[in-house]
This record gives structure tokens, sequence and C-alpha cells, in this order.
């Protein structure tokens, strides 16, 4: 009979050996000189945005922007290609691809986030296959005439939660265990789980970790 030790053993090596053998990257870059149609009109207005969400294709790109600062936005913006208005300072363009939306539609990437910050450019973070492809990226957009620098190359982590770190987090909001004001405590999570207080505060503990990980790699 195979011991519980042993098992988890097992999983870690097989943990290991999967994030080694993938060799999943994040790269951060930072695009001074972007022909971003949706820049050109962040830039013409002084306004600071996150890319929310982009979909990313070769003749057309969609992008769900989440813009900062006091912001007044009319009906009528001259924004080429299609878009809505959202509230909370909220806008969905549709418009041509640029560039390096081009470049990044023909290569193995995947576009996690876009900032664009009025000083620098255009901050993208995105998963690659490994270095080399991030080499690959960077000569495509130079190739390309964009003035491209690297701004950090780390390892891939999933902060993505398990089940069980939701249903306990899920349990704690649920009953008010966390927060300011708590109307249950760390006990009364553990009894409703069916795990004791130590186990309860651990997985609590590590999924809030990944949340504010995940938070701050966006």
């Amino acid at each position: 009979m195979i011991g519980g030790k042993f098992i988890n053993r097992v999983r870690i090596v097989v943990s290991w050996s999967l994030k080694h053998k993938l060799g999943l990257k994040i790269a951060k870059i930072l695009i001074r000189n972007s022909d971003c149609k949706v820049v050109e009109f962040l830039k013409n207005k002084a306004i600071e945005a996150q890319f929310r969400k982009v979909r990313i294709s070769e003749k057309s790109s969609t992008h769900l922007l989440k813009l900062y600062g006091e912001i007044r936005i009319s009906k009528r913006l001259d924004i080429p290609g299609s878009y809505m208005v959202l509230p909370n300072n909220y806008l969905w363009i549709s418009t041509e691809s640029c560039t390096s939306c081009r470049i990044f539609s023909r290569l193995p990437v995947i576009v996690e986030s876009i900032y664009y910050v009025r000083s620098l450019g255009v901050i993208t973070t995105m998963i690659i296959p490994g270095r080399l492809f991030c080499k690959r990226v960077l000569e495509d957009l130079k190739e390309a005439d964009l003035s491209v620098e690297t701004i950090s190359i780390r390892d891939y982590e999933d902060h993505e939660l398990t089940k069980r770190q939701r249903e306990v987090l899920s349990a704690a909001l649920r009953i008010g265990c966390l927060g300011s004001k708590r109307s249950a405590r760390l006990k009364d999570l553990a009894f409703l789980v069916g795990v004791d207080s130590s186990t309860a505060s651990r997985i609590i503990r590590n999924a809030i970790k990944k949340v504010v990980e995940k938070t701050l790699d966006e």
C-alpha cells in the first residue's frame, strides 16, 4: 500500500517537472511609439487607461478599456471604428489592428494585460512558451520600426484558486468572516467547511495570497 507522504512527493515532483518542461514565461515589454488607434485617441485626450480585455486578430481588434482620472466621456468620440460608452469610465472599442496586435496574432503568445501610460507608452504583459519566443517577439516588433524594450521576464506561475480554496473563501465571505466588521469567527467557518481552525486559516491565507499575486501581476 502506497503511503500518503509518498504520493504527495510524487505530486510535487510531477508539478515541478511540468513547470520546467513547459518553460512558460511572463514577459512585460514597453512599446514607446505604438501606432494603435486607441492609444492615439488616449494620447490626444491626455487619458491613461488599462486595457482590461483585448481580442486580437490580424485585421481588427476589440478593446475593453478602463479610463483613469476625472474624465467626462461624451456620447460622440473621435475614434476610428465602432465604440460603446459604458458606465464607470469604461469604453468598448473595435478598430483596425495596430502593428503590434498584428504581430501578436501571428505568434504563439497570450496577451495578459495592456496599460497605456502617457509618460512611457504601452506596457504589455504576455505569456510566452520560453525566452526564445520573447526574443522573436522583440525582433518582429523592432523590424516593424517600433521602439521596444523588455521590462521583465519571469517564470509563469498559476495563481488560480483550487476548488477547495474557492469553497472556503466563498463560505468566509458568505458568513462574514472577512472584512473589518466580522459577523462570524474563524471557528464558525471551520465548522461550516468541515476542518479545524488552523486548516481553515491556512486555506484562507493561501487563497488570499493567490488573489493578491494575481492582482499585482495585472
